[in-house]
């Protein structure tokens, strides 16, 4: 019993490793339209992430990617993301959509992705102070929906000279028309970004201090919820980064690719998606709507100090008119010189010429 024990431990150690190692490799599935369907699948404890989606003609009739073949990359999400295994309809009668850059229906339907571990990720509820310098994010039970009444925050903290760049895999929050019902926070001290609704595979549009994570949900409908991929800039130089992986074989519609050799680390293709809601997003203002800023608050201002001048110099003015009426009030001594004109007695003894005197 315990030769067995010890055979157990060494097989679960063993497919353990394989799983670790295949992690984050490229890999492709791909099929002609002659099948009905494209299945693909990633080994058990691991979550599938697709990265790219094409239509391809070939003119030799391969139904794989070939080096000058004439492709269509399609933009569609696709549910399967995060489980196991995906399943994708494929068209039928044998031909594909035409591909607009060689006017030619195409013949192939190829699929890449990477098998990602449960392991790798983090649940934001879980997890309130993240400091690795990259990593995956879920929310609580993805790739199944997520609960009612959820309020949850993780805080991604780096280097104070590093920033983070932000990549939504795959979003699928609630929404009620325009209104985020169910929505994802991410805020830094300058800048916040809220999404809800569907998108997939595209970046966050802006670079993060320090980042902030936030999902909140309410008592109605839930679902998938979402997967973020994260990572600071610049990289730290003790980093310990995941060794170049060799091209390992695979069966039928599975081919992989070979990893890249400069750098080990995970490829976020930045793509674009339907469906896509974004709200209340925070963008930098251009230099045209600076200026006017600047320039409206201080025309605003000279209206102030101008009105503030004209009232002054009214004032200065009803001050001078009753000048002598003031000074009366306040020395009731003082009389002016008009006074002295009229009440003055006319002398006889000043001699106006040389004859009178």
């Amino acid at each position: 019993m315990e030769y067995l024990q010890r055979i157990q431990i060494v097989v679960i150690l063993t497919y353990t490793m394989i799983v670790q190692s295949l992690a984050g490799t490229p890999m492709s599935a791909s099929a002609c339209f002659a099948q009905k369907e494209l299945t693909f699948k990633c080994a058990y404890g691991s979550m599938l992430r697709i990265t790219r989606t094409l239509y391809g003609y070939n003119s030799n009739g391969m139904c794989s990617l070939q080096p000058g073949d004439c492709v269509e990359e399609e933009r569609k999400l696709y549910p399967c993301v995060g489980r196991e295994s995906c399943s994708i309809n494929l068209p039928s009668g044998g031909v594909g959509r035409v591909i607009s850059s060689c006017n030619k229906p195409s013949n192939y339907f190829q699929v890449e992705y990477e098998c990602i571990p449960v392991s790798e990720t983090k649940n934001i509820c879980d997890s309130p102070m993240i400091t690795a310098q990259q990593g995956y994010i879920v929310t609580p039970g993805y790739p199944n929906n997520y609960g009612p009444n959820i309020n949850c925050t993780t805080r991604i903290q780096v280097e104070s000279y590093q920033h983070l760049k932000l990549y939504i895999l795959d979003l699928d929050l609630e929404m009620a028309s325009s209104t985020c019902s169910d929505y994802m926070l991410a805020q830094d001290t300058i800048q916040s970004l809220t999404l809800c609704g569907k998108r997939g595979n595209e970046p966050s549009p802006v670079s993060w201090k320090n980042l902030t994570l936030r999902l909140s949900t309410n008592s109605r409908n839930n679902y998938k919820g979402f997967w973020l991929y994260y990572e600071a800039t610049p990289e730290l130089t003790t980093t310990t980064q995941r060794p170049t992986l060799p091209v390992v074989t695979s069966q039928k519609t599975a081919q992989p690719v070979a990893p890249s050799t400069t750098s080990p680390k995970h490829v976020i293709p930045i793509t674009k998606t339907v469906n896509n809601v974004n709200v209340d997003k925070t963008e930098k203002l251009p230099f045209a709507a600076i200026v006017g800023g600047v320039i409206g608050t201080l025309s605003f201002v000279l209206v102030i100090l101008l009105v503030l001048l004209i009232v002054k110099w009214s004032r200065e003015r009803k001050r001078r008119r009753d000048k002598n009426q003031f000074i009366e009030v306040q020395n009731p001594g003082y009389r002016n010189s008009n006074e002295f004109q009229q009440n003055a007695i006319p002398r006889t003894d000043i001699c106006y010429n040389y004859v009178d005197c």
